[in-house]
C-alpha cells in the first residue's frame, strides 16, 4: 500500500514511498553535511506520525528507517522504536534485521523499548530462548528492564512450551529484584497451568499471598479455576473460586463460565444455574459464550428440554446465539432423531443472520444420511450449502458415501468419491474403507481390490479395519487362498487382523475341510497375542466333526475348557450332532450332563439333536424321555422336535404313537412343514390311515 499524501505547493498527490525517495536522495545526498535539529525533528514527526496512522507497508518501512539511520544528527531512538514498534505487527524478521543494524551503529543508544520489541520479534517466531542474550546485552549496556520487556520473555517462553527456563527467569526476577506485577505473576501461572502443573501453579498463589508484595489478580485465578476444571478436579476449582471472594478478588466473566461449563459437563446442573445467578447478582452479564457453554453441555447430555429453555432465555435476555450455540442444539435434535426440529433450528439461525458453518451442515447431512435419506434431501442440502459459500470437506462427503453404501448404491457411492476427488477434496482411509466394507458384504471383492489399489496409489495406507474388510469378503465369497495371502501380507505390515478377522478365516477353512491351514492360522492368532474365543473353536470343532475326527474333536474341546473358555450351546449343538449321528449316545449323554455342570442351558434344538440319536439307534423310549424333559425344563418343541419323534415311532412301526403325536401338534398351534406332509404321504402309502380313521392330512392342515 502506497498511502497519497498531498504536495502543499501543487496540492497535486504523491504517494509516500515517493516522498520517502525523495527525502532519502536530499538527506544521502548530503552526507557529509550535518542537518541542523529542526530539519531532524520534522522527518522524526513524520514518521512517527505516519507510524501511528499505519500508512506504512514493509517498502515504506524500508526508506524510513534507511532515512533515519542515515542521517545526522542521529534522530532520536523514538522515531526508531515507532518505527519498529509498527514493523513489528506485520514483519518480524525485518524488524530483528533492523535491529542489528541499530546495535552497530555509532551514536545510537537503543533503550528499554528497542529492546522489549527485539525481543517480542524473537518470541513471535518461536525463537524465545533467543531473548536471553538480548536481555544480556540490554543489562550491560546499564538498562533495567521493565515489567513489560520481562514479561514479554516471559510469555513467549511459557508460548512455547519451555517451562523449566521460564522458572529460572521467573526466579531470577524475584532474586534480583527486577519489575514484576500481577501481570507477570499472571503469565508464568498460565503457562504452568497450560503445561499441566497446576500444583506449582497453587503454590505460586499462595506465596504471593504470603509473601504480601504482589496481590493475584483475577487472571491469576482464572487460569488455575481453568486448569483444575481441565484435570477434572472440579472441587479444588469451586474452593478456589470461593477463596478469591474472600482474598477480595472478583471473578470475571471467563472465571465463571469455564465453572458453569465444567459444572454442566459432569452433569451439576443444579449448581451451574446458581452459579449463573450469583454471576448476574455480581452484576455482571454472562454473554454469549457462558450461555452456549452451559446450552453445550445439556445438549450432549441429552436434556434438550432444558437446552431449548435456556436458548429461549438468552433470546429474551437480548443475547444473540452464535453458530456454536445453534449447532449445538441442532446436533443434539440430529442424535435425537428430531430431523425436523433441527431443521426448524437452521431456519431460525439464518433469520438471525448468523451463517451455517461446516459443521453445521455435516451435523445435518450426516443425521440425514443415517436416515437412510441421502439420495435426495442430503444432496439439496450439499447444494444449499455450496450456494451459501461454504465448501464441501472430507466430513461431508464421508456421510455421503457411507448414507449410499447404507441403502446398497455402491456404484453411486464410487461416482461421488470420482466427484469429491475432481473437487480436490482427497479422500482418507476412513473414506477407502467404506467402501471397501460395502463391497465385501456385497461379495465385490474385485471391485473391493480395485478401490484398494486406487487407495494405496493415492498415498492412503489402508489400516487394520480395510484389510478385515477384506478378509470378510474374501472368505464369504470362498476365495480362501486369496485370504490366506492376504493375511501374509497383513502380518508382514505388522497390521494383524482382529479376532473377528482370524475367526472368519478360520470357519472359512473348516468349511472346506482344510483344518491343517486352520490350526496354522490358530497358531498366528495366538501368536500375535490374541486369544481364541468360543467362535474360534467352534468352527474347529465343527470342521473335524464332519469329517468324522471325533478323537481330534474330544482333545480340542478338553483344550478350549483348559483355557476357560467357556461352551456355547453352538459348542454342545456341534458335539452332540456329531456323536447322535456315530450312534455315540452315552458319550452324548456325559457330554451333555457335563455341559448342563459348565453352565449351558440347552435349548430345543440341543434336545432335538439328542432325541434324534435315540431315535436312530430306534431306542423311542429314550427319546419320549428327552422329549417330555424339555417339555418339563420350559423349553416348548417346535415343529421339527415333533417331525423327529414321530419319524422315529414310524421306523420302529408305532405308527399309532405317532399319529397321536401329530395331532398334539396341531393342537397346539403348530404348522406342519413339509417334512411333516411327507411323513403323513408315507403313512398314508401304507394304508396305515385307515386303523386311525380321525386324522387326514386335510385335517391336519386344518
Amino acid at each position: 500500500m502506497n498511502t497519497i499524501i498531498f504536495s502543499r505547493a501543487s496540492g497535486n498527490p504523491i504517494s509516500l514511498f515517493s516522498f520517502l525517495r525523495i527525502q532519502f536522495r536530499y538527506f544521502s545526498g548530503n552526507r557529509r553535511h550535518h542537518h541542523n535539529r529542526r530539519t531532524i525533528f520534522h522527518l522524526e514527526q513524520f514518521i512517527i506520525s505516519r507510524c501511528k496512522l499505519g500508512f506504512l507497508d514493509e517498502q515504506d518501512a524500508l526508506l524510513s528507517f534507511n532515512l533515519l539511520i542515515k542521517s545526522r544528527p542521529i534522530p532520536s531512538i523514538w522515531a526508531f522504536n515507532h518505527l519498529l514498534g509498527t514493523l513489528s505487527k506485520k514483519n518480524h524478521s525485518t524488524v530483528l534485521s533492523f535491529f542489528r543494524e541499530m546495535m552497530g551503529c555509532l551514536g545510537l543508544d537503543p533503550d528499554v523499548s528497542t529492546f522489549s520489541i527485539a525481543i517480542k520479534c524473537l518470541c513471535r517466531l518461536n525463537k524465545a530462548e533467543l531473548g536471553f542474550p538480548v536481555l544480556g546485552v540490554l543489562l550491560k549496556r546499564g538498562l533495567q528492564p521493565n515489567a513489560h520487556t520481562l514479561c514479554t520473555l516471559l510469555h513467549g517462553l511459557c508460548t512455547q512450551g519451555l517451562m523449566v527456563s521460564a522458572s529460572e527467569l521467573f526466579r531470577h526476577i524475584l532474586d534480583k529484584g527486577h519489575p514484576c506485577d500481577a501481570v507477570t505473576c499472571a503469565t508464568i501461572i498460565n503457562g504452568l497451568c497450560k503445561d499441566g502443573q497446576s500444583f506449582k501453579a497453587l503454590e505460586l498463589l499462595s506465596q504471593m499471598h504470603e509473601n504480601g508484595r504482589i496481590k493475584p489478580n483475577v487472571e491469576c485465578y482464572s487460569s488455575v479455576i481453568h486448569s483444575l476444571c481441565k484435570e477434572q478436579q472440579l472441587d479444588d476449582a469451586l474452593s478456589l473460586f470461593q477463596d478469591m471472594f474472600d482474598k477480595r478478588v472478583l471473578p470475571n466473566v471467563v472465571t465463571y463460565t469455564t465453572l458453569i461449563h465444567s459444572l454442566s459437563k459432569f452433569g451439576r446442573w443444579e449448581e451451574a444455574a446458581r452459579l449463573l445467578n450469583v454471576m448476574l447478582d455480581w452484576g455482571l452479564s454472562p454473554d454469549v459464550y457462558t450461555h452456549t457453554a452451559l446450552l453445550d453441555s445439556l445438549c450432549k447430555e441429552g436434556k434438550i428440554d432444558k437446552a431449548i429453555s435456556l436458548f429461549e432465555s438468552m433470546s429474551r435476555k437480548g443475547i444473540k446465539p452464535n453458530v456454536v450455540t445453534f449447532t449445538s442444539l441442532i446436533d443434539a435434535l440430529c442424535k435425537l432423531g428430531q430431523l425436523t426440529e433441527a431443521f426448524q433450528y437452521l431456519q431460525k439461525m439464518i433469520a438471525c443472520r448468523v451463517s451455517p458453518d461446516i459443521v453445521t451442515y455435516n451435523t445435518l447431512l450426516d443425521a440425514l444420511c443415517k436416515k437412510g435419506r441421502p439420495s435426495s434431501e442430503a444432496f439439496n442440502l450439499m447444494e444449499a450449502m455450496i450456494d451459501n459459500g461454504v465448501r464441501p470437506n472430507i466430513n461431508t462427503y464421508n456421510s455421503l458415501i457411507h448414507g449410499l453404501c447404507r441403502l446398497g448404491e455402491w456404484k453411486e457411492a464410487m461416482e461421488l468419491l470420482n466427484t469429491m476427488m475432481s473437487q480436490a477434496v482427497q479422500p482418507d482411509v476412513f473414506t477407502f474403507n467404506i467402501l471397501v466394507d460395502t463391497l465385501c458384504k456385497k461379495r465385490r471383492t474385485k471391485e473391493a481390490l480395485i478401490v484398494l489399489d486406487s487407495m494405496t496409489k493415492r498415498g492412503v495406507s489402508p489400516d487394520v479395519v480395510t484389510y478385515n474388510s477384506l478378509m470378510y469378503g474374501l472368505c464369504r465369497s470362498g476365495e480362501w487362498k486369496d485370504a490366506i495371502k492376504l493375511l501374509n501380507t497383513m502380518i508382514r505390515l505388522a497390521m494383524p487382523p482382529n479376532l473377528s478377522a482370524f475367526n472368519i478365516l478360520v470357519d472359512t477353512l473348516c468349511k472346506e475341510s482344510r483344518i491343517e491351514e486352520a490350526h496354522i492360522v490358530l497358531d498366528l492368532m495366538i501368536k500375535g497375542g490374541l486369544s481364541p474365543d468360543v467362535v474360534t473353536y467352534n468352527s474347529l470343532l465343527n470342521g473335524l466333526c464332519i469329517l468324522g475326527r471325533l478323537k481330534e474333536a474330544k482333545r480340542l474341546f478338553d483344550e478350549m475348557v483348559c483355557r476357560d473358555i467357556i461352551p456355547s450351546e453352538a459348542t454342545l449343538n456341534i458335539l452332540l450332532n456329531a456323536l447322535s449321528t456315530q450312534g455315540m449316545m452315552d458319550k452324548a449323554e456325559k457330554l451333555f450332563e457335563g455341559m448342563i455342570q459348565l453352565g449351558v442351558e440347552p435349548n430345543t434344538i440341543i434336545y432335538t439333536i439328542l432325541m434324534k440319536g435315540y431315535c436312530l439307534q430306534g431306542d423311542m423310549d429314550k427319546a419320549q424321555q428327552v422329549f417330555d424333559q424339555m417339555e418339563v425344563e420350559g423349553n416348548l418343541p417346535d415343529t421339527f422336535s415333533y417331525n423327529t419323534l414321530v419319524y422315529g415311532y414310524i421306523k420302529v412301526k408305532r405308527t399309532d404313537t405317532g399319529l397321536k403325536l401329530l395331532k398334539d401338534m396341531t393342537m397346539k398351534g403348530l404348522l406342519p412343514d413339509q417334512l411333516t406332509r411327507d411323513i403323513l404321504k408315507n403313512i398314508l402309502s401304507k394304508r396305515l390311515v385307515e386303523s386311525v380313521p380321525f386324522v387326514t392330512e386335510d385335517k391336519l392342515v386344518s
